[in-house]
């Protein structure tokens, strides 16, 4: 009689013999970096009406300030998933995990007068250089994130 392993099985022994990851979601309760920004505070954001003091009062001292384009940002980190790995080969070997992150931003730009223009709240790839997310965002060209649905007021 001839034994028949799971395809799947085979794989994941084959994938042990130099190494294996292993992603595994979570709830996004854990903050890695920075202070999330809650719907509470973003219901104080009303363009033409909310200055860059009340913004300032009421969320803290922005993590970036770009005054050219008149916007602040705000960013955190929060835990997304976590990341099991194992690597090994002869007699040795080394396993364990991390975290997977998903860097969020409350991205506000002001008008002339000192007042909310516009505000999205964006998830921001770790992939794409900060600098140039904020500048796609100012001209927006869209930063819009599939993850995280676009809060915008006008």
């Amino acid at each position: 009689m001839r034994l028949r392993l799971p395809s799947s099985l085979l794989l994941c022994a084959l994938a042990l013999q130099a190494g294996c990851m292993l992603p595994i979601p979570t709830p996004e309760h854990k903050v890695l970096a920075g202070k999330p920004v809650s719907e509470e505070q973003l219901a104080i954001l009303t363009p033409g009406v909310t200055t860059q003091r009340e913004v300032v009062d009421r969320l803290g001292q922005p993590d970036v300030v770009r005054e050219e384009a008149r916007l602040y940002a705000y960013d955190w980190v929060m835990r997304q998933g976590i990341l099991r790995w194992a690597i090994g080969g002869g007699y040795s070997g080394a396993a364990g995990m991390t975290d997977l992150p998903r860097h969020y931003l409350l991205l506000i730009r002001f008008d002339e007068n000192d007042r909310v223009q516009r505000f999205e709240r964006a998830v921001r790839s770790p992939l794409e250089p900060y600098g140039k997310f904020l500048e796609k965002w100012v001209a927006g060209s869209g930063t819009k994130s599939s993850e995280e649905p676009k809060q915008q007021r006008d």
